[in-house]
């Protein structure tokens, strides 16, 4: 087993040097997108080159994530999801998920310095010679599980869930549940030990202001709940309702609001809410309705949000590219005397960034039982945006505002209005 295993380590280190080797060969996509961050973590590409490391953006093959003093959770193409502790630096040698398991994927990991705890994912799920994570001191090797590793001079961990491997040059150790082990050197075999090693959970101990993160996958890789925006916020937002027979849109930059740890919206614009029903809150954009107990109201009570992290509108890298945004949520459509009458089906965004460039949008609904569809036109002010419908069944009008929100404006929402007397609001992502 041990010799095994040696076979195996020098495999893996010679695809890491290949692929450090030829880093843009077969291997272009993005392996991992970071869904947290906070401090100053950086990312060095296998180019050399070094980057700020932001919620949103993705990493690749023969990229070294190094997190000095902040933390970041990576989330992996197959659903596997690492986190990452202060002084950690930790580099994504080989890896390959094109979506299914066919024998192909791979995942090779080192943990150079640090500290990390994952849940792995399809990868080396059915193959378990296909995923390792290597310190200098052993190896991990994987039959599905979560557990943690801390690396100094030697390397710690605790197994939460499955059984690993852990070996190097004097012989393997497998730890299942509830276990943790211990690896003085390369030249002593691993040990059990008494004493866990538990890293904090992946959220810091002092969150930043603007967001919140939980572990939001399990093993399988499915969302968890608790990754929500929350906290006393200063974000952007759009919002509409029915007034005065008409609409009354509005919209704001780095606004007040208040939301709980479920991230349920209390506080909105510094107004008190009630009768909040939340449409979704993915950590970067909420969404929903509420009743305003202060606002002066004619009509229709019920407002439509959509609310989030700012979006830097003066970034340069974005200039004159186009994002294609996909629906991921709506709120029901409402008429004038706040009864549902109908919702949203699908939904796409198209917007060039940049001053007074082109935003276009297709929608359709169904409204009192039948179908209805529009295609709308309109331009963007930096990171805020208008629409209007060029073509809509039965020779409807429909006005929508809307905005972008975000590192790299990966998300966008609106809320928009049918004919002056429906009204709606819908949550995008960029893919």
């Amino acid at each position: 087993m041990p010799q095994d295993r040696f076979h195996l380590t020098v495999r893996a280190a010679l695809l890491a040097a290949i692929a450090s080797a030829y880093p843009m060969i077969g291997y272009a996509a993005p392996a991992a997108q970071v869904d947290f961050s906070v401090g100053n973590v950086t990312v060095v590409g296998a180019n050399g080159q070094s980057r700020a490391l932001g919620k949103g953006a993705q990493v690749e093959q023969g990229d070294t994530v190094n997190t000095n003093g902040g933390r970041a959770q990576l989330r992996f193409t197959d659903g596997a999801y690492v986190s990452l502790q202060p002084e950690s630096q930790f580099r994504i040698d080989q890896y390959r998920f094109d979506g299914k398991q066919d024998g192909n994927e791979k995942g090779f990991f080192s943990l150079i310095k640090g500290g990390l705890r994952t849940i792995t994912g399809l990868v080396g799920r059915s193959n378990k010679a296909n995923y390792q994570v290597s310190t200098s001191v052993a190896t991990i090797g994987i039959r599905g599980t979560e557990y943690t590793i801390q690396y100094g001079k030697s390397v710690t961990g605790t197994v939460g869930e499955g059984e690993i491997n852990v070996c190097n040059g004097a012989g393997c150790l497998s730890v299942t549940n509830g276990e943790s082990y211990y690896v003085q050197n390369q030249e002593i075999k691993p040990v059990l030990t008494n004493k866990r090693s538990d890293l904090p959970p992946p959220e810091p101990m002092q969150p930043p202001t603007n967001f919140t993160q939980g572990d939001n996958t399990d093993a399988q890789g499915n969302p968890r709940p608790g990754f929500v925006l929350a906290g006393a916020l200063n974000l952007d937002f759009v919002s509409d309702k029915l007034c005065g027979g008409g609409e009354c849109p509005g919209s704001g930059s780095k606004s007040p609001m208040v939301i709980d740890a479920k991230g349920t919206l209390t506080s909105f614009n510094s107004e008190s809410v009630t009768a909040v029903k939340m449409g979704g809150n993915d950590g970067i954009i909420a969404w929903g309705t509420f009743e305003s107990l202060t606002r002066a109201t004619t009509g229709g009570n019920i407002v439509h949000f959509v609310t989030g992290l700012p979006f830097p509108s003066g970034l340069s890298n974005l200039g004159g590219t186009t994002g294609t945004y996909t629906l991921i949520g709506a709120t029901p459509v409402t008429n004038v005397s706040d009864k549902v009458v109908g919702s949203l089906n699908s939904a796409t965004l198209s917007v060039t960034f940049g001053a007074s460039n082109p935003v276009s949008a297709a929608m359709t609904w169904t409204i009192n039982g039948s179908p209805l569809s529009a295609t709308l036109l309109g331009s963007n002010s930096g990171s805020t945006f208008s629409l209007f419908s060029t073509s809509c069944s039965s020779n409807c009008k429909v006005l929508a505002n809307g905005a972008l929100f975000g590192p790299n404006a990966a998300r966008a929402g609106m809320v928009y209005g049918i004919d002056s007397s429906l009204i709606g609001a819908a949550a995008f992502a960029k893919p």
